[in-house]
């Protein structure tokens, strides 16, 4: 069988490293990047121990290769170019020669003094019956039996008292602790009376510990490198295994006795293996070892290697929450994504009546390149996200849904992904707060922009298909249809009817009256078959309203009748009164071309033939 290498490290006739090793070691000075001596490392799949710094000249960068045979004995190459290997004997081994040597031996590289012997020969590996259930599975409840004779070992019932406690301090802290790792790791050496025990991660190939625990009684050497062996047939089988090992003939009688490791998988919730709990128990010196690992100790380091598991399983599902909250906050409100992370199917696609708006910077082509060209285009930008900023605000206090962004315009929903009975209400109070903050944003941009900073809205409510209008690449949560559409193109009307705030007749229908609007006709708008009614929101301070709606519904209605001479003196009579009325004016301009041209068939419906 080949054997397992226990290598120890002399500088000034103190030991200062040992460990074992399972096939061939390299030994050699620190590299570039390495870490200080005595450092063990994977190289070039094999291993390889730091034994001298790197200013150490007479240790070669790749001085040894120790390579154990079948038969007990070593293959030694000497890979420097310039300095030889002292044996024992006083033989040396010269620079790019190989040798085959019998254990134990003792080398000399610089001023280090290395001792190599063949630790054990042979192996007994033990393994639990059955996979090591992973987290949320949990095994079938059977009777508990007298506290004898599990698996021949007998079990004491303080003994086994004080083990559930320590299993369920790991449990308590895998729910809930941060510190995990370190508690399995120190109740595996306490409950089971190890020598020393690691919490092992599977990363990137390499088994990399995340905690270690060394029992008082054994030296600060005893955290040696895990059994390969024994951690290759865990990740394979996905089970608990244990090996005692029997000592080389040639052993010293110091470490003549038994030594054990013991490794249980720490799988997650599909089954795979992240990781391992991995313990070991050796006679160090004088100490005696207290015997093989039993299968009773393995069944109690798997428990605590489940435990472990369900805490990696809590860290993954609060980092997928977080990951989907941070998602979910470009669109909703922090409540809202909350709420999302812990109802998934609320994003599923479905048909629901929602209000969307379009919101569009006025002049946007025009000021970002005027900016752009004074003051840089970083100066541009950040002119953009202090307005859309302020509009997206609007949004979610009112508990909107952030859509998209298109250049200078803003979509944004309300009745999904949670019902909101009052989406209407909502998505026209937001509108009004956008108009709200214009002032601010003018007092503060006024003169980098050159122009006031104005905008278009426009909101439609109906039927849309909603849910992730995105792809699995990138998600965006929005509505698609001909409510969507319409909400666009009423957005657009706003310039054609030089108003702010235009809302369609779906939305007015189910706003009472507690908000201000006029109706101002019906409309044809490209692609788009079906008539619309729309109406002009205006905000609840607006002076002079109500007279201003009066008088225009009264000209509306003139208009729509035929009795264009009475519309057109009405709405002059108006204009007289309120100049600035300049929605007024678009259907004084309409009422006078239809008395000059003619009223078309389409009369009294404007049919539109641009966005």
């Amino acid at each position: 069988m080949p054997t397992r290498l226990n290598v120890r490290v002399y500088e000034n006739r103190q030991i200062v490293y040992e460990d074992d090793f399972e096939g061939a070691l390299e030994l050699g000075r620190q590299d570039r990047g390495e870490p200080e001596p005595f450092k063990a490392l994977l190289r070039d799949g094999r291993d390889r121990l730091i034994i001298a710094r790197g200013g150490e000249n007479d240790v070669g960068r790749r001085h040894a290769l120790l390579e154990p045979l079948p038969d007990g004995r070593l293959r030694l190459h000497n890979r420097s170019t310039s300095q030889p290997i002292r044996l024992q004997e006083g033989r040396e081994v010269a620079p790019g020669s190989t040798c085959e040597l019998a254990l134990p031996l003792v080398l000399a590289l610089g001023q280090k003094t290395v001792r190599v012997q063949g630790t054990q020969v042979a192996t007994d590996l033990h393994g639990l019956p059955g996979l090591t259930l992973r987290p949320g599975a949990g095994p079938p409840v059977v009777p508990l039996p007298a506290l004898t004779a599990v698996g021949g070992n007998s079990v004491e019932r303080k003994a086994l008292v004080s083990w559930l406690h320590a299993l369920l301090d790991v449990v308590q802290a895998a729910a809930g602790s941060a510190d995990f790792f370190e508690r399995a790791a120190g109740a595996a050496v306490d409950m089971v009376n190890l020598d020393s025990s690691q919490v092992l991660l599977l990363q990137d190939g390499q088994w990399r510990p995340q905690a270690v625990r060394l029992s008082p009684k054994a030296p600060a050497s005893a955290g040696r490198r895990p059994s390969r062996a024994v951690l290759a047939r865990v990740l394979q089988d996905r089970g608990t295994f244990w090996e005692v090992l029997a000592p080389a003939a040639n052993a010293q009688e110091s470490l003549a006795g038994v030594d054990a490791v013991v490794a249980a998988p720490i799988l997650d919730v599909a089954g795979n293996v992240l990781g391992a709990l991995y313990g070991e128990r050796r006679r160090w010196g004088s100490v005696a070892a207290t015997g093989p690992i039993t299968e009773v100790e393995a069944m109690l380091i798997e428990l605590l290697a489940r435990g472990v598991a369900a805490g990696l399983a809590r860290l993954d599902e609060e980092h997928k929450a977080l990951a989907e909250r941070v998602r979910f906050e470009q669109f909703f409100t922090p409540e809202l994504a909350r709420q999302m992370a812990l109802q998934p199917d609320l994003l599923r696609g479905r048909d629901t009546e929602v209000s969307v708006l379009f919101c569009d910077i006025r002049g946007f082509s025009r000021i970002i390149e005027r900016i752009t060209k004074q003051l840089g285009s970083a100066k541009a930008l950040e002119w953009l996200q202090d307005a859309l900023d302020a509009l997206s605000e609007c949004v979610l206090e009112e508990g909107g849904a952030l859509v998209d962004y298109v250049g200078d315009e803003l979509m944004a929903m309300w009745g999904a992904p949670g019902a909101q009975p009052d989406h209407t209400a909502r998505a026209c109070r937001a509108a009004l707060a956008m108009l709200a903050r214009l002032p601010g944003l003018n007092a503060h941009w006024g003169a980098t922009m050159g122009e006031p900073l104005d905008v278009g809205i426009g909101i439609n409510t109906g039927i849309a298909q909603v849910g992730n209008t995105g792809s699995h690449f990138k998600f965006k949560y929005g509505a698609l249809g001909n409510t969507v559409n319409l909400a666009s193109r009423t957005q657009g009307l706003t310039r054609h009817l030089k108003c702010r705030v235009l809302i369609n007749r779906s939305t007015r229908e189910q706003l009472g009256t507690s908000f201000l609007a006029r109706r101002l006709g019906r409309f044809r708008v490209v692609n788009i078959a079906q008539e619309v009614e729309l109406y002009e929101l205006a905000p609840p301070d607006r002076p002079g309203w109500a007279e201003a709606c009066a008088e225009y519904e009264k000209a509306l209605a003139l208009f729509e009748r035929g009795e264009l001479g009475l519309a057109v003196r009405t709405l002059g009579n108006w204009r007289g009164q309120r100049p600035d009325d300049d929605t007024a004016l678009v259907l004084l301009y309409r009422a006078v071309k239809c008395m000059v041209e003619g009223t078309p068939e389409t009369h009294p419906t404007w049919v539109l033939t641009e966005k």
